[in-house]
Order: structure tokens, then C-alpha cells, then sequence
């Protein structure tokens, strides 16, 4: 396997020295820009007229060699087929499964490259509004600020207050440390991914899906590449599927699960109890790195890899399979470990009694909601308050109490757009509870 390593990093080298334009001269006789085929109308202010032929058409190996065109695509997408299935026990006749792709666009909202590894469908539909080129700042400013229109463009530091440093003496490898004061709620990074791979790949060859990770790394970028292959491994394989396992975020593409390979925000290390927090844009694929608190100048920024609720025995389960062990100042001491324990398995006592038809008074509810938010704080858990403050409304709302549960549900939308971001499910499935509200009183 090292040979492969060896192959690939030879050949960025030599990429990176070479006059390498993005689009081969070969390709340059083909129209990669035929007319769009379809229209994606969001909501807001944009109208039918600005927002015609936004989406790409479904395009594989087989339709860009019939029509010579790939749009929006730089190079001609290649792909492997599904193992094939019988569709009969016995009948001998076997059924082609769906095809996976390797495609690759250069200039990522007019920055960096990106290749994403995935079905025909799921390039076609994930490339909407606002993902490849630059969303309009009418609709994404409306978007952040809800339908009440109050939002604005996002405003991330510039420059970044933040420096890439090896940290081996602390045995952590890279690491990122603040390079002046850092406030509450200041976005220090906005990331494209370089590289998507679909997440259920069970319906190829692992070989076939292999070959064509190799081809996402080698369509980008020699710069990009070459940044990628720097990055950490903990599983073994081959490279570019290793850095992958070790280093991507889940996220979602046409509402599908890949994982995403964000080069400078994989330098972040983790902290059971981080000072830092992402938000990732289904809409953009952007990911936001957000201060959850002060930082001071010389600070590492961490944020955590694992869900923040978890109790340590758990977390350090986990935690192994990136192959390290965390020393954070959590896991460090034991005395602060069981009291942190101590702590989240009283929050999640008080969230099961909430279900308790016997529990559901106003007194009662009202009792375990403060001691909730109360441990949030002690254990830094506010980015897990809108979420909590989702199931208060419901129970009022169960209760009748359409008051209390206007006031929670409103209180949720606004912790979730800020930790979660404008466009997650989450705070969507909250806007979608507080209408229904609005249609009980009517």
C-alpha cells in the first residue's frame, strides 16, 4: 500500500511543477456547457426568472461519451457499476444496480476544487442553488435571517485569528492556536470540502470504489491534493480512503449521507469539552467554525468529534478508533470525569421524567426545565439547549399550554440557527412545529 502512497505523491509533485491548466486541451473540443435542464425556485426573494437553470442534469459515464457534454462537471464523470443482484432466486437473470461517479468541478463557489464520489442522482440534485457557484446574497442573507427577513451576509474573521503549529511536543501533531482574542460567537472559518464520498457503499465493489477515490484525489488540485495527503491516518488501507475515514465529517448531499474532507478545519483537535463548534450548510456545503466562548491569544482551538452529551466511558470508546486516547482537561482528572458524569446523567434522568404523563404539570415542567439549563451550564452544554427546549415545547403543546410552547418553540429556532445553522433539519422540523402553533389556535 505504500507503493500507491508513494505513486500518488509522485505524481502531484510532478503536477504541481507542470504548466497544468484546470481543463485538459482534449477536453476543450467538447461542450461542457449545454443548457440546463431544470429550474430550482427556493423560497424568497428570488424569482422564477433569476433562479432558471440552477440544476444540473443526471449525467454519467454513458450520457457525457452520447451527448459530449458533462455540465457542470470540468472532466467527463467516470463510474463503476453496482454488483449486479438476481432479481429471481434461480432464474439466472441478473438486474444492473445503480452507478457510482467520480465528479469533479474546479472552482468551488469561485475558490478551491471539490470531487465528489456518488450516484448519478445525488451529483444532480446536490448541486443546486447556492452549492457550486456563489449563492445570491439576497436569498442566503433572507435565508439566515429567517422569513422575517432580518438576516445578512455571514461575516467571518479576516484574517484569521488563528495559526496552523506542530504540537508533537504535546504529542498532538498539528494543531490550531489562536493568534489574538477571540470573541463568543466570532465564525474564525468558512471551508468547502475538497472530496464527498457517499456513505453506503455497499453496493460496489470496494476495489471499484477504491479506484475511483483515487481519481477524485488526482482530478484535483496538485496544491489541494497534496494538502489532503498531509493530513492525519488512523485505520490503514490506502491512503486517500484512510485520511477519508479519519478525518471527514458526516454530512448531507440531496439529503443523502456522505462524508466530507474539510482540509483546515481537520486541524482542529478534539476536546470533550471544546471551545469551539461547526455549523454545517446543506444549502452551501459550507462549514462554519464558530468560538463557543472567549479564547484567549495562544489557546489551542478544539472542538469535540463526538456528540458533546455523551458520559466519558463512552467518549473514550470512541475516541479510540481515531487511534488516540484524549487527554483534554475533562478526561484528565478524574474527580472533574465523575462529576461530569454525574452531572449528564441527570440531564438525561430529568428528559426521560418529562415523558411521564403523572410529571406533566406546570410546576413539575417547570421545576426540571430549570435544573436542566442550570447543568447545561455547568457542563458547556448550551449548543444542546435548542434541542432540549424542542422537547419543552412539545411537552406544553401535549399539556395545551400553547403559550409556554410558542414561547420554548421560538427559543429553540433561535438556539438552532446559531448552533446548528439556518438550513439543518433541526431547525427546520422547529420553524415546521412552531406553524403548527400558529394552525391550533386558528
Amino acid at each position: 500500500m505504500r507503493y500507491s502512497t508513494l505513486f500518488l505523491a509522485l505524481w502531484l509533485k510532478h503536477a504541481a511543477t507542470a504548466q497544468n491548466p484546470n481543463v485538459p486541451d482534449w477536453l476543450k473540443a467538447y461542450d461542457v456547457n449545454p443548457p440546463q435542464q431544470c429550474i430550482a425556485d427556493p423560497a424568497g426573494p428570488l424569482s422564477a426568472a433569476q433562479t432558471h437553470g440552477m440544476c444540473a442534469p443526471a449525467v454519467d459515464d454513458e450520457t457525457a461519451l452520447r451527448t459530449r457534454a458533462w455540465r457542470p462537471w470540468t472532466f467527463p464523470p467516470v463510474c463503476v457499476q453496482a454488483q449486479p443482484e438476481e432479481q429471481q432466486e434461480g432464474d439466472g437473470v441478473e438486474a444492473a444496480g445503480p452507478k457510482l461517479c467520480v465528479y469533479t468541478y474546479a472552482g468551488l463557489r469561485g475558490e478551491a476544487s471539490i470531487s465528489i464520489v456518488t450516484t448519478p442522482e445525488n451529483a444532480a440534485a446536490g448541486v443546486g442553488v447556492g452549492v457550486l457557484g456563489d449563492a445570491d446574497a439576497r436569498w442566503e442573507g433572507w435565508a439566515r435571517g429567517g422569513s422575517g427577513g432580518q438576516g445578512g451576509p455571514l461575516l467571518v474573521a479576516d484574517p484569521p485569528p488563528y495559526e496552523i503549529r506542530d504540537l508533537a511536543l504535546e504529542g498532538k501533531g498539528l494543531g490550531v492556536l489562536a493568534n489574538r482574542t477571540i470573541r463568543r460567537g466570532e465564525v474564525v472559518m468558512l471551508r468547502y470540502p475538497v472530496l464527498l464520498l457517499v456513505s453506503y457503499q455497499g453496493l460496489w465493489r470496494q476495489g471499484d470504489v477504491l479506484r475511483l477515490l483515487h481519481r477524485a484525489a488526482v482530478q484535483l488540485p496538485p496544491l489541494q491534493s497534496m494538502q489532503m495527503l498531509q493530513l492525519a491516518r488512523s485505520k490503514g488501507g490506502y491512503v486517500v480512503d484512510d485520511i477519508v475515514n479519519t478525518n471527514a465529517f458526516g454530512v448531507l448531499l440531496a439529503g443523502v449521507e456522505h462524508s466530507g474532507l474539510y482540509l483546515d478545519v481537520s486541524r482542529l483537535n478534539h476536546a470533550c469539552k471544546p471551545n469551539m463548534f461547526s455549523r454545517f450548510s446543506p444549502t452551501t456545503l459550507g462549514m462554519e467554525v464558530v468560538a463557543y466562548r472567549d479564547i484567549e491569544p495562544g489557546e489551542e482551538l478544539t472542538f469535540s468529534y463526538l456528540p458533546l452529551n455523551l458520559l466519558s466511558e463512552q467518549r473514550q470508546s470512541l475516541i479510540r478508533e481515531w487511534g488516540f486516547n484524549c487527554t483534554c482537561s475533562l478526561c484528565s482528572s478524574r474527580h472533574e470525569s465523575t462529576v461530569s458524569d454525574r452531572r449528564r446523567s441527570r440531564i438525561q434522568d430529568l428528559l426521560a421524567e418529562l415523558d411521564r404523563p403523572e410529571l406533566r404539570n406546570h410546576e413539575a415542567v417547570e421545576k426540571r426545565i430549570a435544573e436542566i439549563l442550570n447543568l447545561c451550564e455547568k457542563e458547556s452544554l448550551e449548543a444542546q439547549v435548542g434541542d432540549f427546549c424542542t422537547i419543552v415545547a412539545e411537552v406544553y403543546s401535549s399539556m395545551g399550554d400553547v403559550d409556554l410552547a410558542r414561547r420554548y418553540g421560538e427559543l429553540a429556532v433561535k438556539e438552532l440557527r446559531h448552533f446548528a445553522g439556518y438550513d439543518h433539519d433541526r431547525t427546520k422540523d422547529a420553524a415546521l412545529f412552531l406553524k403548527s402553533l400558529d394552525r391550533k389556535i386558528d
